[in-house]
């Protein structure tokens, strides 16, 4: 095999998968999933798997109609009708201050812990929005990103590293089972929030497609198309394994101990650290902060680019068609810089509002992203089964199931979130 030849599949291998990885790897699951394990041991690790397997083929189909039509799932939803577009860019527009100030928030506490620097979140976190705007319009984000993906295969490796010696030197495995009893109306909120963002918001489904394009110029060869679809198949096992891995280590120092996640987002971060800490050792304190943020800031750009493009690109299809394969991309434009904008805007409102309570905001925006999820399975499995899409590039019959099982499944539990929350 040409040295050529190995660059290209190790291109293929670390493109977009990775960039799904990279974004679901964050306030899910380093946040969410400690949580999991520190109130419910692994009572909740068969429902994460669960959850990322009928998931799996709304993801999928991001690369999937991207390989098989040349164009975004946007394309996808015009193809289905223009309504379906509207609120595809509803759904986004009112979700991306939420998740702005999320990350801002999380990003920040990273910061403050690692620094050691005496600041309010409210004054660091738009400094953090700002900084990721300038970066993002100035276009000199390339090198940064270069250095961040490493540290994220470093915090990968460390991850899996420590869930492994936790596995060994704990007894973690008396706390599993296939769901947790005695559910209380406020442990079932939380489990909503956790199936939320597990692996990540569903509207990045969409992402996933414009990121599979920006991979390509032209159709790819039928071994091409395979390889992308290995490229994000390894993107979303590797995220799911985190996700269990981090549950894991709250598990094992956490569960039934008596000890809780704090409230605030620095103090929060600092406790995630101390997992690290006291599974690996003190040596990994100073490495896994590095990595810690460079997780969180690369979730961050890629959030604070990935809306207002979506965005973008949603007013666009309400006008016309795309060209297969000549996607274009408005960075530069007014709107772009006006959406993000206001993103950050409204996203320092939030900031404002719920900087004293870091997990109960992250709970209300997974508990926003689980409500709107069963709506993107279902635009993404129409879609992909649409006449647009040439017959051999469908779903077989098994991932068709899976799909039509995972959109169900998360209206049902949405209808009972509902009934919950209105009388109860």
């Amino acid at each position: 095999m040409s040295d050529q030849v190995k660059v290209n599949k190790f291109n293929a291998i670390f493109g977009p998968g990775l960039m799904f990885a990279a974004t679901s790897v964050g306030v899910s699951h380093i946040v969410q999933s400690s949580r999991a394990g520190a109130e419910f041991g692994l009572g909740l690790v068969v429902l994460i798997i669960l959850v990322n397997l009928i998931k799996y083929p709304a993801f999928h189909f991001g690369t999937k109609y991207a390989l098989a039509t040349g164009t975004t799932l946007l394309q996808g939803y015009r193809n289905i009708g223009n309504w379906a577009v509207i609120l595809y860019g509803i759904i986004n527009l009112l979700f991306m201050p939420i998740i702005f100030a999320a990350l801002a928030m999380g990003t920040s506490g990273v910061i403050l812990v690692i620094t050691g620097i005496d600041m309010s979140i409210v004054i660091l976190s738009p400094i953090v929005m700002l900084a990721c705007v300038l970066l993002l319009k100035i276009g000199r984000y390339n090198l940064l990103e270069k250095i961040i993906k490493v540290l994220v295969v470093i915090f990968t490796v460390l991850t899996f590293t420590a869930a492994i010696i936790t596995m060994f030197t704990s007894d973690i495995f008396s706390s599993l089972s296939i769901f947790p009893s005695n559910l209380t109306p406020t442990s079932i909120f939380f489990i909503v929030a956790l199936i939320g963002w597990m692996p990540t918001g569903l509207e990045v489904s969409v992402w996933q497609s414009v990121w599979t394009l920006r991979k390509t110029e032209k159709k790819p060869s039928d071994n091409g198309i395979k390889q992308f679809h290995l490229d994000f198949n390894i993107g979303y096992v590797v995220s799911t394994l985190l996700a269990v891995s981090f549950m894991v280590l709250g598990t094992a120092l956490m569960y039934n101990i008596g000890e809780k996640f704090p409230a605030s987002a620095p103090e929060f971060i600092a406790q995630v650290i101390r997992l690290y800490r006291d599974s690996i050792g003190e040596w990994a304190v100073p490495l896994i902060g590095v990595c810690t943020f460079a997780v969180f800031f690369s979730t961050t750009i890629a959030v604070f680019d990935g809306f207002p493009r979506i965005l973008v690109a949603t007013a666009e299809r309400l006008k016309g068609d795309e060209t297969p394969w000549q996607i274009k991309y408005s960075a530069k434009s007014n709107l772009y810089t006006i959406i993000i904008l206001t993103g950050v805007i409204g996203a320092y409102m939030f900031i404002e509002l719920w900087n004293a309570s870091f997990k109960t905001f992250i709970d209300f925006s997974a508990t926003v992203a689980f409500l709107y999820g069963p709506v993107v399975a279902f635009l993404n499995h129409k879609a992909i089964n649409n006449k647009n899409v040439p017959l051999d590039h469908r779903p077989n019959f098994l991932l068709n199931t899976l799909s039509i099982l995972g959109f169900s499944i998360l209206t049902l539990v949405a209808i009972y979130y509902v009934y919950l929350k209105l009388f109860t």
